[in-house]
């Protein structure tokens, strides 16, 4: 009986690093990677948050990750990688979002580097954090 019992504690225990270290290496992280596509991290921007859950999947077809963040500094974080770096490099808000208001959700969008589709950031915030999900999707952008 002691065989099985070492057997999935050892497996427990290995399942375990591997989530550890990827919240290490999301915490380095300076891009986020999806498809063709690579655009800046919180961090590469406003300075190292602790990231405490990353994810991956396919909803409806598309791509996501998703990364969430602790911070004491949500309005600030997010006026500086939102507001004076993404919007700066072709993003565009798809909805009216208001930072100082939280909790809160924001929506931008930019073209993919692959042709017919795009990138949309969605980002839900409250008092001790927020979630970046950046999907790649078919679509298109019009131009006001």
């Amino acid at each position: 009986m002691r065989r099985p019992a070492s057997a999935v504690l050892a497996l427990i225990m290995a399942c375990g690093a591997l989530l550890l270290a990827g919240c290490s290496s999301a915490a380095k992280l300076e891009a986020y990677e999806i498809g063709n596509d690579s655009v800046a991290s919180v961090n590469s921007v406003v300075g190292t948050r602790k990231v405490s859950g990353v994810s991956t999947g396919k909803s409806n077809g598309a791509t996501y990750k998703q990364y969430t963040y602790e911070s004491g500094t949500v309005t600030q974080d997010l006026a500086s990688y939102l507001l004076k770096n993404l919007a700066k490099n072709g993003w565009t808000p798809t909805v009216d979002f208001n930072l100082e208001q939280i909790p809160g959700k924001a929506q931008l969008a930019t073209k993919s580097s692959e042709e017919g589709k795009i990138l949309l950031m969605d980002v839900d915030y409250k008092d001790t954090g927020y979630t970046i999900k950046l999907t790649q999707t078919k679509g298109t952008l019009k131009s006001k």
